[in-house]
């Protein structure tokens, strides 16, 4: 009978401890997570007053004119000796930076009927970014099989792939961009991002 009890209380050890190894057993690799940002409105109530006694006024950076891109002509070459001035020309896409101002601003409008009102766009973090310890699907796991049901849910939400079963570059970039694209961690074919394409 102390045999029997023994070999029991073996049998549930070894139970355990291949339990805990079957969990351990998972791989994980440092990833990147991108910061969430959010554009939000902002109101100003910009005082357009001269006196501002008894007003809690401050000096805002508000953003007067939205940053943009914009198509400009440019010069090719200095040295252009064209007879048609318009051949020394390209057209090149710009960013155009945003406008700013220095302005007072009010808390609110109760207290004075001299201001205006100002919307502004603001981008806000809404979540930081960083590097994080990710399940991933292991090296060994890896199988033809699974590449292709990962293609085919690529392919199923724009990714232009082919279902080959290779971890090629494409399909890497494909994962990257959305990962990226849903706030995923990036870096590594993820077991979020497996679950994100719907795949079990």
């Amino acid at each position: 009978m102390k045999n029997v009890f023994l070999i029991v209380i073996l049998l549930s050890f070894s139970i355990v401890s291949m339990a805990q190894k079957s969990k351990s057993s998972g791989c994980k690799a440092t990833c990147t997570t991108d910061p969430v940002i959010e554009t939000v409105e902002k109101i100003h109530y910009i005082f357009t007053g001269a006196d501002t006694t008894g007003l809690n006024v401050k000096m805002t950076k508000i953003t007067v004119v939205e940053g943009r891109k914009e198509m400009v002509k440019k010069r090719k070459d200095k040295d252009c000796i064209s007879e048609n001035p318009m051949d020394c020309f390209i057209e090149v896409m710009e960013d155009i930076p945003p406008v700013t101002m220095n302005l007072y601003t009010l808390p609110n409008g109760d207290k004075t009927k001299e201001y205006d009102i100002r919307k502004e766009k603001i981008n806000v973090v809404k979540k930081e970014g960083g590097k994080s310890n990710e399940d991933i699907v292991c090296i060994k796991n890896r199988s033809t099989k699974l590449i292709k049901k990962v293609q085919q849910g690529l392919i199923a939400v724009g990714y232009p792939l082919s279902v080959n079963g290779i971890l090629d570059q494409a399909t890497n970039l494909s994962i990257t961009d959305f990962q990226k694209s849903k706030g995923l961690a990036y870096g590594d074919l993820t077991l979020s991002t497996l679950a994100a394409l719907g795949i079990k």
